[in-house]
C-alpha cells in the first residue's frame, strides 16, 4: 500500500511565490512599475518649479517667502480700523481651553527677578566650572540656567554676581520659590537698594505689589517680550490723531495686563488706549491728479496757511491767475518756484495712508515737479495708482479706555495666524496696472501676439512654398542649393547679428517691429528642412492626378499638399510662436522705445525696476507670459507629435 505526501501548507505557499515572482507577467509588472515611478518622479522635479510659482503668483507677497512656507494660497483675516484705510491682522491663541481670535494691542517687555528675602544657599565657585547660559522656562519665569560641573557631576545654576574672579551661584531647585516675571517699567521705575544675602551685597530694586507688599528684588534677566492682545471689535473704535496732540496718562489695570493710557492735550476728562503710532502720508488718486492738478508760480500764490482739505492737514492758499479771480487751492508739492497745486473742490480723493504701504512708490514728474507714486494701492475694495502728496506726519490710531474691556499678555510663540484659503488674484491686477519703463504689460503682450502672428503668417507662406520646390520641382543645382540652405544653420547668431543690424539700419528700421518679423517671408533654413522632408513623403500619385484634372502648381499645394501637411504646418506654427514669444536678444537690441516691448523684455525691464519690492506682480507676470505657450501646446500637442514623427518616415 503506497501513500502520497501531501505538502505542507508553508510549503504550498512558498511553491506559489516562486512560479509568481519567476513568471514574465510579475517580471513585466515590476519593470513597467519602476519605470512609471522613474518617469513620475522625473515629472515631478521637472514641474515643481512651474507649479511653485503658479501657486506663488496667487499669494500676497509676504506669503510667497514666508518661513515657515505657505503651500496653500491663504488670505490674512483682518479688521479694519475704523473709518481709515488701515487693517489689523487677526491672530488666534488659546484662552480658558478654545480658540479665540484677537489683535494685538502692544507689547509689554517684562524680566526675571529674585525676591531677596527668599534666596539662601548661596556658593562662590571658579568660573571655569561653569558652562554657558541657556535660557529656559523654571515655572512661570524664565532662567539664565548654567551647568556647573565638579567631580563629573553636573548641577543646574544659576550666577547671581561675580566675586572677584569666582562667581556667586544658587541651585535652581533652591530658588524656585524666589523668582519671578515683573514688568520691565516696573522694575526700572523701583528705587535703587542694595539687599545683602549672606554676607554678599547686590544691586536691586524696591518695588511695591498690587497688594501692598514692599520687595527688594535682585533682576537677573533674561528679558522677554509678551504681546498683549485684545479683542477685534476694539478696532472699530479707532479714530486717528496726530501723536503731537497726545500726552501721557500713566497705567490701567486691564483685563490681566497694565495698559499705558494717553490723552489728548490738557483734556484728563478721557483717556484713550494706543492702538498704533506710525507715520502716515497724504495720498491722491493719480488720475485725479493729471486731471485737476497744475503749476503756480509763486508769485501767484498768496500765504499759506494749514486747513482741512476733506479729513487731511494741507497748506492751502489763494491762487491768482493772469486772467480771473482768485481760487482757494491745496499745495500738493511745494517747490522753490513753483508748486504742484489743485482746487480744493477737486482735491475729494485726498486721504491719508498709513506709510507701510507705501514703500515701493516710484518716481515720476509733473512738469519739472517730481513727486512719487504707488502703484496698485488697495483701499476700499478699489485699487488705484495714488501719489504721494504733502509731507508725511507721525499718527496714532487711539481708542477710549472704556473700549478695551479685556486685554492680557501672551508670548509671541502662542499666537497664530487667523487665516483661510483663498486665491489672491492682485498680483495679477497689480502687475497689469504697473507702469514698467513708461508704459504697461498689456501694451507689451500687444506687441508680442502681434509679431507671433506677423511671423506666422511669413513662415506658413514662405516655407511651404521653398520645402514643395525642393521636394518636388526638378531643377539643376537643386540639391547644392539645399545644402547651401543648410550650410546657413550652422552660422553662429553673433557672426551675422552686426551686418544684420547695420542693414535694418541703412533702412531705417531700427527701432520699429520691421526686424523682428520681416525675415520670416524670405523663410527659416529648418523649417523648410523639416516641411521637405515631410513632403517627400506624399505620393507622388495624388498630384499627377490633380494635374489631370488641370490643376496648376500653385493648385497643387492649396489643395493637394497643404490639406495633407497639417501636422507639418501646425508643428511650423508652433515653432514659430515658442521662438517668436521668447525672443529676447533681438528685441532688446533693435528696440529702445518701450511702447514696442514684447513681452519678454517687458519682463526683464519689470525685474530691473521692481524684482527686490513687487514679487508678487513679477511672478504674476511670467505666469502670464506662460500661459500662451501652455495654451497652445496643450490644443496642438498632438498635430506637433505627429509632424514630427513623420517628419523622418522619408526623405
Amino acid at each position: 500500500m503506497s501513500t502520497t505526501t501531501q505538502p505542507s501548507t508553508k510549503e504550498g505557499i512558498t511553491n506559489r511565490w516562486h512560479t509568481l515572482r519567476t513568471s514574465k507577467t510579475w517580471q513585466r509588472g515590476i519593470r513597467h512599475f519602476f519605470s512609471y515611478f522613474v518617469l513620475m518622479l522625473g515629472a515631478v522635479f521637472m514641474l515643481f518649479p512651474m507649479l511653485w510659482m503658479i501657486s506663488a503668483s496667487f499669494k500676497p507677497v509676504w506669503q510667497i517667502f514666508s518661513d515657515p512656507p505657505i503651500w496653500i494660497p491663504q488670505h490674512w483675516e483682518e479688521v479694519r480700523a475704523g473709518n481709515t484705510n488701515r487693517t489689523f491682522n487677526l491672530w488666534e491663541t488659546e484662552v480658558d481651553g478654545a480658540r479665540e481670535k484677537v489683535i494685538r494691542i502692544g507689547t509689554r517687555r517684562y524680566t526675571t527677578v529674585i525676591d531677596s528675602s527668599k534666596l539662601s544657599n548661596l556658593r562662590s565657585v571658579p568660573a571655569d566650572q561653569l558652562g554657558e547660559a541657556v535660557a529656559t522656562n523654571v515655572g512661570d519665569a524664565v532662567l539664565n540656567v548654567r551647568p556647573w560641573t565638579v567631580d563629573g557631576v553636573s548641577r543646574d545654576v544659576i550666577a547671581l554676581a561675580r566675586d572677584g574672579d569666582n562667581f556667586v551661584i544658587v541651585e535652581v531647585a533652591d530658588v524656585q520659590e524666589a523668582v519671578a516675571r515683573f514688568p520691565l517699567d516696573e522694575v526700572n521705575g523701583g528705587g535703587r537698594v542694595t539687599p545683602v544675602v549672606e554676607g554678599v551685597e547686590f544691586r536691586g530694586r524696591e518695588i511695591t505689589t498690587e497688594d501692598g507688599l514692599t520687595l527688594q528684588i535682585i533682576p537677573i534677566g533674561p528679558e522677554s517680550a509678551l504681546d498683549i492682545v485684545g479683542a477685534p471689535e476694539v478696532a472699530a473704535r479707532a479714530t486717528l490723531v496726530s501723536s503731537s496732540q497726545l500726552r501721557d496718562a500713566g497705567f490701567a489695570e486691564v483685563g490681566e495686563t497694565e495698559l499705558r493710557l494717553s490723552q489728548i492735550g490738557d483734556d484728563d476728562t478721557q483717556k484713550y488706549v494706543v492702538l498704533a503710532q506710525e507715520s502716515w502720508q497724504p495720498i491722491i488718486n493719480e488720475a485725479v491728479l493729471d486731471q485737476f492738478a497744475f503749476v503756480a508760480p509763486r508769485a501767484q500764490l498768496g500765504e499759506r496757511q494749514a486747513g482741512l482739505v476733506g479729513s487731511v492737514e494741507m497748506q492751502v492758499t489763494q491762487y491768482s491767475p493772469e486772467d480771473g479771480e482768485p481760487i482757494d487751492v491745496a499745495i500738493l508739492i511745494s517747490g522753490t518756484n513753483e508748486s504742484l497745486v489743485i482746487k480744493v473742490a477737486d482735491a475729494q480723493t485726498l486721504r491719508l495712508a498709513q506709510g507701510g504701504g507705501l514703500i515701493t512708490a516710484r518716481g515720476d514728474t509733473y512738469g519739472r515737479i517730481p513727486f512719487r507714486v504707488q502703484d496698485g494701492f488697495e483701499d476700499n475694495g478699489e485699487t488705484n495708482s495714488v501719489a504721494l502728496v504733502g509731507d508725511s506726519r507721525d499718527m496714532t490710531l487711539i481708542v477710549p479706555q472704556e473700549a478695551v474691556t479685556e486685554a492680557f499678555d501672551v508670548s509671541p510663540s502662542q499666537l497664530s495666524r487667523a487665516m483661510y484659503p483663498q486665491l489672491s488674484l492682485s498680483g495679477y491686477t497689480e502687475a497689469m496696472q504697473t507702469k514698467v519703463a513708461d508704459t504697461y504689460f498689456p501694451t507689451f503682450f500687444r506687441n508680442s501676439f502681434v509679431l507671433v502672428l506677423l511671423n506666422t503668417i511669413g513662415h506658413v507662406l514662405s516655407c511651404v512654398v521653398v520645402a514643395y520646390a525642393f521636394a518636388r520641382l526638378r531643377a539643376p543645382g537643386k540639391n547644392f542649393l539645399f545644402l547651401v540652405l543648410l550650410s546657413t544653420m550652422m552660422l553662429p547668431f553673433p557672426v551675422t547679428l552686426v551686418p544684420v543690424y547695420e542693414l535694418f539700419t541703412q533702412l531705417n528700421m531700427v527701432n520699429t517691429l520691421w526686424p523682428l518679423f520681416i525675415r520670416s517671408f524670405f523663410g527659416n533654413a529648418f523649417l523648410i528642412f523639416m516641411l521637405r522632408q515631410f513632403f517627400s513623403s506624399i505620393p507622388r500619385e495624388l498630384e499627377d492626378a490633380a494635374r489631370i484634372d488641370g490643376a496648376n502648381v500653385w493648385q497643387v499645394i492649396w489643395n493637394v499638399i497643404v490639406p495633407l501637411s497639417k501636422p507639418a504646418i501646425a508643428t511650423v506654427i508652433i515653432f514659430t510662436f515658442w521662438w517668436t514669444w521668447n525672443s529676447f536678444l533681438e528685441p532688446f537690441i533693435y528696440l529702445s522705445s518701450p511702447e514696442l516691448f514684447p513681452v519678454s523684455v517687458g519682463l526683464n525691464f519689470f525685474q530691473d525696476q521692481y524684482a527686490t519690492i513687487y514679487y508678487d506682480r513679477l511672478i504674476a507676470a511670467s505666469v502670464m507670459s506662460m500661459v500662451p505657450m501652455i495654451i497652445i501646446f496643450f490644443f496642438a500637442q498632438r498635430y506637433f507629435i505627429e509632424g514630427i514623427q513623420l517628419t523622418g518616415m522619408k526623405g
